[in-house]
């Protein structure tokens, strides 16, 4: 079954911190109390951080602050609820919400428009 969504992404620093816990637990835990369907955590491994200097996890020196993203989908009225939230945690980093389809159960059999088919060009 296909299922229409919103995909919630918080763009921030792996150290960046929501009171007395790293931003990333919280955010999780969050996702996790407002029951969302499904919820991913990724750290980068270069970026740029504050001021723009290039952050990479090549040398140990450069590592401090890699770029983490936290991305949470599920219905419209469940991701609305937890939108405060979220902006209140993440602060000066970026959030961003994209239309999504979430598909529940098999995949197998279901029809995706001309333009997503493997192999379209």
């Amino acid at each position: 079954m296909i299922e229409s969504a919103i995909k919630l992404t918080a763009y921030f620093g792996e150290r960046d911190r929501a009171t007395d816990r790293f931003l990333a637990d919280a955010l999780l835990d969050l996702f996790d109390a407002h029951g969302i369907a499904t919820s991913i955590l990724m750290r980068g491994v270069e970026g740029f951080g504050l001021k723009h200097h290039l952050h990479t996890d090549r040398l140990l020196s450069l590592s401090e602050d890699l770029p983490v993203v936290a991305v949470a989908v599920d219905a419209q009225s469940r991701i609305e609820a937890l939108l405060p939230q979220v902006e209140c945690l993440v602060g000066g980093g970026l959030v961003t919400l994209e239309r999504a389809r979430m598909i529940r159960g098999e995949a197998a059999g279901i029809d995706l428009p001309a333009g997503l088919q493997s192999g379209a060009v």
